[in-house]
Formats: C-alpha cells, structure tokens, sequence
C-alpha cells in the first residue's frame, strides 16, 4: 500500500453549499454543522458547534480507507445567523472577506504539508488564482451548476 506522506495533496473550495465532496474540502463553519446535523449518531460524537469537530464528515470514508480530510473556516457570521434572509450579505462576503481567510488557510496548508501542489476552487471565485500563484499551486477551477 502507498504511503499516505507521499500522496500529492489538493485543497478544494466550493461555494458554501451542501453537497461539494473531494480531496481536502474547506467549507464554512456553518456548512460543516448543518452536514453534522444530518450525520448518521455513529460519526456525529462533535460538540455541535461545528468548530474543532472539521473530520467528523469523513470518518467513514477514512474507515474504508479514502484519505478525505475537511477544513473550516468562518464566512464572518455566527452560526445562528440566518443567512437566508441575508443573502446579500453572505454573496459580498464570499467575495470580499473570504479570499483573505482563504489565503491565509492555504498558507497553513503549504506551510504544513510540501506536497499541497494544487488549489481547486469553484470557478466564482476569481480570487482563487491569485492564491494558487502566490504558493505555486496548479489552480483548477471548477463549474458546480448542476446537469
């Protein structure tokens, strides 16, 4: 079997939505809980606040035997915000404030692990080469619009 540490490694980001799966997959707090929300009890043991919990998601997939890892970070709004009735807001955010709290993750990411060689990012958010090219990084962009 591969060693695990000399596995290339890619960071994804989708808009923050449910329903984006791949290798390391960084989505907002919020995401993450309400994907914790609806886990099956075996593999939902976080706390609930979303934070400090961030693999929960995968574990069955790492049980057989996938290398799915997940990553949050703030959108800037507390959980409980309802982000339905503030779309607005949430649409500014993910283009003004997001980028920075993603460049800052990717940073770790690099920092952490040599072998991040590629930033896949939904194709809305234009700021993502800008990212790639900064930690040399292949940028990948990607269309989500359903079939």
């Amino acid at each position: 079997m591969e060693n695990n540490n000399s596995k290339p490694h890619a960071i994804m980001f989708a808009l923050p939505y449910q329903g984006h799966v791949t290798i390391t997959f960084v989505t907002t707090e919020y995401i993450h809980h309400q994907i914790t929300k609806s886990s099956q009890p075996d593999y939902n043991t976080g706390d609930g606040d979303g934070r400090g919990d961030d693999d929960i998601i995968f574990a069955q997939a790492r049980d057989s035997g996938l290398d799915m890892r997940c990553k949050t970070m703030s959108d800037g709004f507390p959980l409980d915000f309802d982000r339905m009735l503030n779309q607005g807001s949430i649409i500014k955010r993910n283009f003004v404030g997001f980028p920075a709290h993603g460049d800052e993750l990717v940073g770790e990411f690099v920092k952490s692990d040599p072998l991040v060689s590629c930033l896949i990012a939904d194709t809305f958010y234009t700021w993502a080469s800008q990212i790639a090219q900064k930690y040399k990084l292949v940028n990948i962009s990607f269309w989500t619009e359903p079939a």
